[in-house]
């Protein structure tokens, strides 16, 4: 495996405050709700389902899909990511909350990698805000033109010295998601 990544495309989510908390608290709590996953939105999921190599029909009728990504940095760790319908034709990166028994969130976007994380006992939305990075909380899926996946995250502002024609400057828009294309000139 080689130290430098030959990167073709980027999918990206801009994780909302809300959702960090609901991947971030206890996993049941009273009255129930709130959801475990991250969500990909209506909008953003024909670019998904491109990006993943599936059609919408084939996507239809799976019950998910399931990718294997290694970890930006430590090509030495990898994990599933598996992706779901959700109604509204919409769909979810699964069994993302870090407290719930069998989460499968990626060791890319854990506390090991310096991934943002809120206390155990984080009550709601707001106290979970404290531990929300200024500048916003953004996953990726970056691949290969070996067609293959690596998973990472940002977290905080654009780097002043990113040039706009860094593939990596889109990330930092207020989009709420998206794929970069990071074809070679």
């Amino acid at each position: 495996m080689k130290n430098k990544l030959d990167i073709k495309r980027i999918w990206w989510r801009n994780v909302q405050p809300g959702e960090f908390y609901n991947i971030e608290r206890h996993h049941r709590r009273e009255g129930g709700g709130g959801s475990l996953y991250i969500e990909i939105p209506r909008s953003l999921v024909p670019d998904t389902l491109n990006f993943l190599k599936v059609t919408e029909t084939d996507f239809n009728s799976m019950s998910s899909i399931e990718i294997h990504a290694f970890v930006i940095g430590a090509p030495q760790i990898s994990g599933p990511i598996e992706f779901r319908s959700k109604a509204g034709g919409r769909m979810r990166i699964a069994n993302q909350n870090r407290q719930q028994p069998g989460s499968q969130r990626h060791p890319a976007w854990k506390a090991i990698r310096n991934f943002p994380t809120a206390p155990d006992d984080v009550a709601n939305k707001e106290e979970a805000l404290a531990y929300f990075p200024d500048g916003g909380l953004r996953i990726y899926i970056a691949e290969t033109y070996d067609e293959e996946y690596y998973a990472g995250f940002t977290k905080g502002h654009r780097p002043l010295n990113m040039t706009v024609n860094d593939p990596m400057f889109e990330l930092y828009s207020n989009k709420v998601g998206g794929v970069i294309n990071a074809h070679k000139n």
